[in-house]
């Protein structure tokens, strides 16, 4: 079979049409097979756990690059829903919080430990954080670990929402810890000063009031629905932060360090 028209583009690959109950994620040049293979057992881990995520299929190489075959979801992005109904951003807030908390209700022991990712992202980032990284490891050891499924990267663009319900893809990011370390990234996530390329100017302090809207009743959500205070969450912002550095998101760098620096100053 060969691949249809792509529908879908991201960081780390395509995606493909592949029939009609398939899709093709097909990375790029630069990606080995064992990064691949990688992906393949965590989707498969947290399909797994009961996760609401599509089912992975097989590895297969096209065109000289490797690629996995996935579950078609019939499905529009969080993310274009929001741009075409601007005026549903509470709906939306509140689905994206049900849906993590049903992620974060589940359990398995076949996923990378969130902490040890956090400690690698972290000491990746020395360069930037000097000394800051040995106080920020030694703070992070002190909250909880976790024995819950956590995305890694759940934000509206990685939610595809169907007829019935809404669906979290891209599990690469994917660990077990503790839920509320998940929050906190997709919290800056939302609030990230990052903006995409060809944003007006103008538009920019509206989206940043879009943003925290978004941000806010997402949070004020889980909270209500999980029955777990906003507290604990604040606690993760440091090395969530920390974390985040290495990803060099443009614009990013001097919010997130200013982040960081306010916390170490108030522990």
């Amino acid at each position: 079979m060969n691949k249809g028209d792509m529908i879908g583009k991201g960081m780390s690959a395509e995606v493909y049409e592949w029939g009609d109950q398939q899709v093709l994620k097909l990375y790029y040049d630069n990606y080995q097979p064992e990064w691949v293979r990688f992906e393949a057992e965590i989707s498969a881990a947290v399909k797994e756990a009961g996760v609401p995520a599509p089912s992975v299929y097989e590895m297969l190489e096209e065109g000289g690059r490797h690629g996995l075959l996935y579950e078609r979801i019939p499905g529009v992005s969080m993310l274009a829903m929001i741009q075409s109904s601007p005026y549903r951003i509470l709906r939306y807030a509140r689905e994206m919080a049900w849906l993590h908390w049903s992620i974060h209700r589940c359990s398995t022991t076949k996923l990378p430990r969130q902490k040890d990712r956090l400690e690698q992202a972290i000491n990746d980032s020395k360069e930037l954080l000097g000394e800051k990284t040995k106080l920020i490891c030694e703070f992070m050891d002190t909250l909880p670990t976790g024995n819950w499924v956590c995305h890694g990267d759940f934000h509206p663009d990685n939610i595809l929402m169907t007829n019935h319900q809404s669906i979290a893809i891209d599990w690469t990011n994917a660990s077990i810890g503790d839920p509320m370390c998940d929050v906190a990234r997709t919290s800056l996530m939302l609030l990230s000063p990052f903006n995409p390329p060809g944003t007006p100017r103008t538009m920019e302090p509206l989206l940043c009031l879009f943003k925290r809207t978004l941000n806010r009743a997402y949070l004020n959500e889980y909270c209500r629905s999980s029955n777990i205070k906003a507290d604990s969450m604040n606690s993760w912002i440091l090395p969530v932060a920390a974390a985040r550095l290495q990803e060099g998101i443009p614009g990013e760098q001097e919010w997130l360090l200013h982040l960081i620096n306010h916390r170490l100053q108030n522990m």
